[in-house]
This record gives C-alpha cells, structure tokens and sequence, in this order.
C-alpha cells in the first residue's frame, strides 16, 4: 500500500512536483566535483599574493580547474558556482551538462567570447581573491537549475609552495637604473595562463610610472624599459627545450597579420607564440620563460638537460611570439606523466618567490607624485607572489632607493662594431656596487670588455660592458699610478693582458681602474704629459709591433694633460685622430670607415675652452656606429637599438 504523502504528491501539477524535488535535492546530489588542478600532496593549495594596499593584509588568489560530472539518468543544468562563498561563475548562459558526462570547469580573469573586438567585455568567471589567515578547507558550491540547495564539497586547502622551496624573481634590482622597478599582476587569466606573470619594467619620469623611457620613440620595441634586460633563473634544474632563432616583430605596437605576418624560427620552420623560450624543469616542475630576444640565451642552454643554476642569466627580455610589447611571461606546470621533460599546458601551478617587495601601482604613483614614497610603503613578502592589482615588484630585502630628485643628464659617447656576442650592460653607483656585480657576472660566464665612470646625483657611476665568454679575468683598482703599473707588469707576467682602463681623482688621489683579460703577445702601457708626446709615442710602438688600444687623458694643471694609452701586439692599420669639434670628428669617422678601419676607442675632453675628440682607429670590416647621447637611459636604448642590426658597444665615454 502506497503512503499518504506518496498519493498526494502524484497528484499535484508536474511544476509543482518539479519543486518538492528540488527541496529534497534528490537529482542535484549525482553531481561529482572532482577538483583536478592545482593539487599537491593531496591538498588543493592556492597561490599567496601581496596585499592590496599599504598595510593590508596578505591576499591568497583562488582559481580552481574541477570536472563537474552528470551521474545522474536525466540532464542537469548548471547556473552557478561559487568557492569560499564568492561567486566563482554566474553562468550567463547555464550549462547543460548530459547523463554520464563530466563538464570542464575553471575559475579564472575570463570573459564570453565575442567576435565583435569592440563590443564590451563581459566576464564569465572569476578569480577568487581571499584575505589572510587563510582558511584551511576550501567549499566548493555548485547550484544547479530547478534545485533550491547546491551540490557542496569540502576539501582540505593549503597555500602552494613550488619544489625545493620558493623560487627567485626572474629579474634582479642590480640591473635597474634609479627609480625603475619591475611590474606585474597576478591577475592573470586562466587556462594554460593560471597563476602566470608577464613581467615588465616601470620607472619614475617625475608625473608617472611609465614603461617607457625617457625621451624614447614611443613607436620602438628598444623604447621600453625592459627591453634587453637581463633574465635569471627562477630554480636549479635541467633544460627541457629552448628556441633562440625566433625574429622579433618589426612593428611596435603591434599591426595586423595581414600587415606582418607571423615570423618563422629557422631552426624550426615555425612560428611560436611563446616567441624564444626556454623551459627549464625542477623536481616535477617545469619553468618556461617565453618572450625573449633572439640570440640572447647562451648556446650552452640550447641542449636538453644542460644544467641551470638559481640566479644563472638565461636571456633577454624581448618582443617575440605573441607579446604585445616586451616583457617575459613565467609560469610553473607539473611535468607530463606521458611526456618526460614537458609541461602539462592544461594549467600552471601556483608560484611564490623567496624575496620580493611589493607596492601597488595606483599607490606608488600618489606617493612619488608628492614626494612621501618611504621604504616602508613596501610590503616585504616571502613565499608570495604578486599583489592581485597591478603592482610594482622590488625583489630584494634592502629598502627601495626612491629618490624623486635623481636625474640622468650626462652626455655619453658609444662606439659600436660588428658582431652578434651576446651583451649585458651594467651601472653601478659605488665601486663596492660594481665589483659585487663584476664577481657574480664574471661567475655567470660573462667577461667584462669596457669599463667607465661618471659622477651624477653625487654618487660615482662605473659602466661595464660585458660579453658572454669564458677565461680568466682580473679588475683592480690603484689610487696611484706605481702600484697600478706594478699590478700591471705582474699579471702580464701570468699571462693577463690589459683589456680597457679608466680614471678618476677621488680624494685627492688619481685612481687607475683596469680590466685585464688572459692573452698573449707583447704588450704596453705608457704615460705622457701633452698630446704630442703621447703621439709620439704611439710612433715608437709601432715600430715595436704594437698597436694603441684604449687611451684616457685628464687634466693634471697648468693647462697641462696627461694622456694614457694601453697597446697590444699587432700589425694591421691603424689611426690616431684628434678633432676640435663633433662635426670634424664624425667626418673624419666616416672617411676612415670607408677606408676600412674601424673606431675602437674615444676620448674627449675640454682644452683651451674647446672640446676635443680622439679616436683610436684600426683595421676591421662589418657594420658600425657612433653616437653622442643624452642619458644613461638613451645610451642602453641606442644599444638595444644597434644589437638588433648586428652591432656591439665596444667603448662608452662619459663627457665631463
């Protein structure tokens, strides 16, 4: 015998029925929420962020890939989805998910598809953003059409923390000039984007943060700040795979395809969207850092399984593959369990560094506006990653040197030749700053060619120029010249050869500054009162078999001025020129290029109330340059600028 409330229910309309059951939730309970991504050691982790504000509190970003699956005999709808009790999806248009099918669902910075460009975007999910302390369960609710209750999941939930611990900032501070900072958000979308950085770099022009150098043609890749900027790696490992032979886009911003087409790798035959890439796995995880300029990753990188140290330089921030302007683009996934050594694209995991700062961008602005930016504006964090607004990033544990009153004004001389070495550039303003930065670049396989010093802003600047390359190297300094000239007989005695010198008067005590590299072959250094003297005895070298290849001058008084020259064995042509005027000088240039040779060294200095120019010339073929530029700043642009046609800086002369 059917029961009372059995009979009664039969009998009412198929809507109202319709409701009972979703009271009860009878069908909506053969839902499965199976949560696939990100999962470690059997918890579902989240990634912490950096606060929203000054003082906030630390946030932790929620974006969560699950399969949501139809055990049931009928077809279930799905109009809702919410994590932690935010709205995770509002399903603008509900998703009907079949009997015995699973429905692939993330939460993400997403909007609908629409092939209208210029139609209004429209969100389609959401990232969740939560507040510290950080639950320890995560609720997941999905609410489903005609059912009053959702299907609810708990699961155990932990902040995530990649293999062997955080990883380190893929970009260091030591390669910033005053008042820059890199830029990120962790706002990224999802998919095989989750949890990703595309990380550029912002600096102070007095009003804004800008991306854009000073005085810089808006219209140039080389115009950004970060454009050839150094890239470290983010944790030991291995290579996976790496492409170094993708060119860059010819067009910035960006035009259409049918403007440009999409470039081809030779090595590859292919476009790549990750433009150059290297991928580089650690324990079950594999970095890729995409974006990069062409020709900027070491050869020895390119083979699979060479070995990666943390903080080792991997490349150059470029504008390759699918960029719309320079930055690298870092994301973590977990290695392929049918593909060694690959990366699962469905979605990255989490990623948190060892040692960042971070401010939001709305927030460095008003305060650098009035002139209030404090080191304690910063929010040190550790095991974080960015901050879910767009934020300035200082990864470092030392106080952000913001100083509003900092300029870059000096007139800087470069020379540039042929060749396709790879090339960092490094300022410094300190001796101890410079020499910190010569150690670690001298044990990333890097040798230091130019060096050169300036003084603005009151700090003492000392350029180098490195290239990549093996072989032993030394770098002193002497405050007189007996010692510098002893140190110097010495090391050629153990086969070091000086390679570039500079001076300054710091207390006053004349310092000499030396760059030695191991060669052989005779060599010399000579010092002489007067240019004539100094000619002269590049006329005795020459018939030694040795050849001029730096020279420096400064003025010791009296109207007098002592000039250095550094030779090196050799037989080929060469030229000395001296001009009283950049016009001269730069014509003088250009009939000797014609000539073959090539400028390798300049000096220039004030005599009689005229400035002069001096060029070491000698014989060499290829393309060349030679510019005179306002600005740090502009001296890294022209660089930039001329690396792209084949050309390296072979001397840099700051103009007193």
């Amino acid at each position: 015998m059917k029961s009372q409330s059995a009979l009664v229910l039969r009998a009412l309309p198929a809507a109202l029925a319709l409701w009972f059951g979703a009271s009860a939730g009878v069908h909506a309970q053969a839902l499965t929420i199976d949560v696939v991504n990100p999962i470690k050691d059997g918890r579902v982790v989240f990634e912490a962020i950096g606060p929203a504000q000054v003082g906030g509190a630390k946030q932790g970003r929620v974006s969560l890939r699950m399969g949501i699956r139809n055990d049931d005999a009928v077809p279930l709808t799905i109009t809702k989805v919410e994590i932690l009790d935010q709205l995770a999806s509002n399903f603008l248009a509900p998703v009907q998910i079949a009997p015995g099918t699973t429905y692939a669902f993330q939460n993400c910075k997403c909007n609908y598809f629409n092939p209208d460009p210029d139609a209004p975007k429209v969100p389609s999910s959401y990232p969740i953003v939560i507040t510290a302390p950080y639950p320890s369960m995560v609720k997941i609710a999905v609410y489903v059409q005609g059912y009053r209750n959702p299907v609810i999941k708990n699961l155990s939930f932990a902040p995530g923390t990649n293999n062997d611990g955080p990883l380190r900032y893929p970009g260091k501070v030591a390669d910033l000039r005053a008042n820059e900072a890199w830029q990120t958000s962790s706002n990224h979308p999802g998919d095989s984007q989750a949890f990703g950085l595309d990380t550029s770099v912002t600096g102070w022009t007095g009003s804004t943060w800008d991306a854009k150098r000073p005085g810089a043609d808006p219209n140039k890749a080389e115009g950004q700040r970060a454009y050839g900027l150094p890239l470290y790696a983010m944790a030991d490992g291995i290579v996976c795979s790496a492409l170094n032979d993708l060119p860059e886009w010819k067009n910035y911003p960006r035009v259409s395809k049918e403007i440009e087409p999409e470039p081809i790798a030779p090595s590859t035959g292919q476009y790549s969207a990750g433009g150059n890439f290297l991928k580089v796995k650690t324990g079950d995880e594999i970095a890729l850092y995409a974006h990069m300029q062409p020709g900027s990753i070491p050869a020895e990188l390119l083979v699979p399984g060479a070995i990666v140290k943390q903080g080792q330089y991997l490349g150059k921030v470029g504008y390759s593959g699918k960029s719309s302007g320079p930055h690298v683009h870092v994301h973590v996934t977990q290695e392929s369990t049918s593909t060694p050594c690959d990366g699962n694209d469905l979605r990255p995991r989490p990623m948190t560094f060892a040692q960042i700062q971070s401010l939001t961008w709305g927030e460095a602005k008003a305060m650098a506006g009035a002139n209030s930016m404090d080191p304690t504006d910063w929010t040190q964090l550790s095991n974080h990653s960015a901050p879910h607004p767009y934020s300035l990033i200082y990864p470092s544990s030392t106080a952000y040197p913001f100083d509003a009153a900092e300029t870059d004004a000096k007139t800087f001389l470069g020379v540039w030749k042929a060749s396709s070495e790879i090339e960092v550039r490094v300022n410094r303003p300190s001796w101890t700053a410079f020499t910190q930065k010569w150690s670690e670049m001298s044990a990333d396989g890097f040798r230091l060619e130019q060096v050169e010093n300036y003084v603005e802003n009151g700090d003492r600047h000392f350029i180098g120029v490195y290239k990549r390359g093996s072989g032993a190297g030394a770098l002193y300094n002497f405050d007189n010249w007996d010692d510098f000239t002893a140190k110097w007989k010495e090391l050629s005695d153990d086969g070091q050869r000086l390679l570039d010198l500079t001076t300054y008067l710091s207390g006053g005590k004349r310092h000499y500054v030396g760059v030695f590299r191991a060669g052989n072959g005779n060599a010399g250094l000579w010092s002489h009162t007067g240019f004539s003297a100094f000619a002269n005895q590049r006329e005795i070298a020459k018939g030694l078999g040795l050849r001029l290849i730096d020279m420096e001058s400064f003025d010791i008084g009296n109207g007098q001025r002592q000039f250095v020259g550094v030779y090196r064995e050799g037989t080929d042509n060469h030229a000395l020129w001296r001009s009283n005027s950049w016009a001269a000088f730069t014509s003088k240039w250009d009939e000797l290029s014609d000539n073959g040779l090539r400028l390798i060294d300049v000096d220039s200095f004030v005599e009689d109330g005229v400035r002069n120019y001096v060029g070491v010339f000698r014989a060499g073929t290829g393309g060349y340059a030679l510019e005179a530029v306002k600005s740090y700043q502009t001296l890294y642009q022209s660089a930039e600028k001329y690396a792209t046609k084949g050309l390296r800086l072979v001397d840099v002369q700051a103009v007193e």
